[in-house]
């Protein structure tokens, strides 16, 4: 490839990155906009909207499983311009199909709702791995850190500035059910474009892949059971997932039924926590050199989880304070999240990294994508009884902290090692970019996790 091709081929995919940039948060559960859409305009109910949270995990689980399958009769690239396109025609059937759902009938339009979100769910599982496993076919090693670096700068710049006319539009138009088929038609349409950008890069293909490994399925399996730091990051990675997903989804609709937050301010929160988490992340680097990533990540899990019980004290007379906790809340979950990416290429062993990095989905997205079902049940019953709804929220919101906290004793088991030598280990992260919603930190929804380069 020339170097006037590589050039044309990187900006268009710097292009793709800012078209996509909608439908991907929009894609992530729990987002304060399909929350908005689905309990305050359409009333669905709590144990409903989190089966419907539940759908990506549950498509982060099954992608494990397929993508081999999918790959035996497409390329990367196919793979990614044919599911991303068929993403963009399930959201724009989701936009057509909230003219004729009945807004006030949640048993009549639930259904409807969870059929089209799992079919985005499982569409939109194969194409985060397979759009980066075609990248890495082209893209230089050595441009790797310094172009991802750029592009995830401007996406994060381009998510803001969606995230803010987003809140703008509908509460503009007070949340009508128009305001929201603006946004996902929108959004649809900019991901046809970013399509279309796919298709314009054209690049030989390599041997390059984003999994590839030499070793037995018996071996990888042994080398894995032979690296107890990795096992005990999965149980943490599962603990994790359980304490923010259970819980961590009603966190909105608490802010919209009992706060009286608009969507408004809803996204200015969002914002505020995305701000403050791509502020913050060049710092935690340097920290996490100097003290280690292990070190790093508890100090934000401990801190981040510490003024998480603050949810137990808010009131509609107090709320002025969520403001506060999610500028802190992203700059520390930003820590966590990068600190968490450099441990695992630390302590997945190179010689099983096929294995490790499917286990590892795997087991966390299946735990993950239990844990809002449970809660949705919990907080529906919760609320039948005539408690207080307030005090309902309070209660239920000590779980989250409580759980995490806990989880941190499996993370103290993680051995932190010298880093093996993977330049890349995007599968192995997507469950904690699926999860970026709801632990606050919506910068990381684009970002692309690349090794820095010089760094072992």
């Amino acid at each position: 490839m020339t170097a006037s091709s590589l050039r044309r081929n990187l900006r268009r995919c710097t292009y793709d990155g800012l078209a996509a940039t909608p439908i991907v948060y929009l894609l992530q559960p729990g987002n304060f906009i399909v929350a908005a859409l689905l309990v305050e305009t359409f009333h669905l109910p709590p144990d409903l909207y989190g089966l419907i949270v539940a759908l990506p995990f549950c498509g982060n689980f099954a992608q494990a499983f397929l993508m081999p399958f999918v790959n035996s009769w497409l390329s990367p690239k196919n793979v990614s311009v044919t599911f991303t396109s068929l993403q963009a025609l399930c959201w724009m059937a989701l936009a057509v199909m909230l003219s004729f759902l009945p807004l006030n009938n949640p048993s009549a339009s639930g259904p409807w709702f969870v059929g089209l979100f799992a079919v985005s769910a499982a569409i939109t599982s194969l194409t985060g791995v397979s759009w980066m496993s075609w990248v890495q076919e082209w893209i230089p090693v050595r441009l790797r850190g310094k172009y991802f670096g750029r592009r995830n700068q401007l996406l994060q710049s381009a998510q803001i500035v969606f995230l803010l006319l987003a809140g703008l539009l509908v509460s503009r138009l007070a949340g009508s059910v128009v305001a929201f088929q603006c946004l996902i038609l929108g959004a649809a349409l900019l991901r046809v474009v970013s399509v279309l950008f796919q298709r314009s890069i054209v690049a030989p293909r390599t041997d390059v892949s984003l999994i590839e490994t030499t070793k037995t399925w018996d071996a990888q399996l042994k080398a894995l059971l032979a690296t107890p730091a990795f096992l005990w990051l999965i149980a943490y990675g599962a603990g994790l997932g359980f304490a923010t997903s259970c819980f961590g989804p009603f966190y909105p609709l608490f802010m919209y039924k009992n706060l009286g937050f608009s969507v408004g301010q809803v996204g200015l929160l969002v914002v505020l926590a995305s701000a403050g988490g791509a502020i913050s992340s060049s710092a935690w680097g340097t920290l996490a050199d100097r003290f280690g990533n292990k070190p790093v990540m508890l100090f934000c899990m401990i801190a981040w989880q510490l003024q998480n019980y603050l949810w137990c004290l808010i009131t509609p007379d107090n709320s002025w304070l969520l403001y506060a906790m999610w500028v802190f809340g992203g700059t520390v979950g930003a820590g966590f999240a990068l600190s968490l990416f450099n441990l695992q290429l630390k302590v997945i062993p190179p010689e099983a990294k096929t294995l490790a990095i499917s286990v590892n989905l795997a087991v966390t997205s299946l735990v993950t994508a239990i844990a809002p079902i449970i809660g949705g049940v919990i907080l529906r019953h919760l609320l039948a009884q005539n408690f207080n709804p307030v005090d309902v929220y309070h209660h239920v919101f000590l779980v989250t902290p409580t759980l995490a906290l806990l989880s941190c004793l499996m993370l103290v088991k993680v051995h932190e090692q010298t880093a093996s030598p993977l330049s890349s280990v995007v599968g192995a992260m997507r469950n904690i970019r699926t999860l970026s919603g709801l632990l606050g930190v919506s910068f990381l929804v684009d970002y692309i996790f690349v090794k820095p380069s010089g760094k072992r």
